[in-house]
């Protein structure tokens, strides 16, 4: 709040209960006062520049959600390639998106930042968070 024509502001706290204007209007008075040494007269008119308001509240459920799922639509399945093993064997490419169930190796896990190799014998699977779990 700042009286009219000046360039300054100061903040008055706003008790709760409906804003009751002549109580913002006396606040600002004691404030000017106390921080420049002086108030204005009762007619000088007081501009009300900004209003903070802070709210808070408890989120009900976990903070993390269980588990993140795309929105957008996907692109063509990949097709199967051949990766090296000790020798090279076509191996299944799947999206980590679509590693839903248990699945045993050898397998190619993509997604758009990683690549996960899931070697002959091993189980993959995703935990309840989503990682990539592989069990050799």
């Amino acid at each position: 709040m700042h009286y009219h024509g000046q360039t300054y502001e100061l903040t008055v706290s706003v008790p709760d209960g409906p804003l009751d204007v002549g109580h913002l209007e006396e606040a600002f008075g004691r404030e000017h006062e106390k921080t420049y040494g002086h108030r204005a007269g009762a007619d000088e008119p007081v501009e009300l520049v900004s209003i903070q308001v802070v709210g808070q509240g408890l989120r009900e459920g976990p903070n993390v959600p269980e588990r993140v799922h795309p929105t957008r639509a996907e692109p063509a399945p990949p097709r199967p390639r051949k990766a090296y093993f000790g020798a090279w064997i076509e191996t299944p490419v799947v999206r980590r998106s679509e590693l839903g169930k248990v699945t045993t190796g050898p397998l190619i896990i993509e997604e758009y930042d990683a690549t996960c190799v899931v070697p002959p014998g091993a189980r993959a699977e995703l935990d309840a968070g989503g990682n990539i779990v592989i069990q050799l």
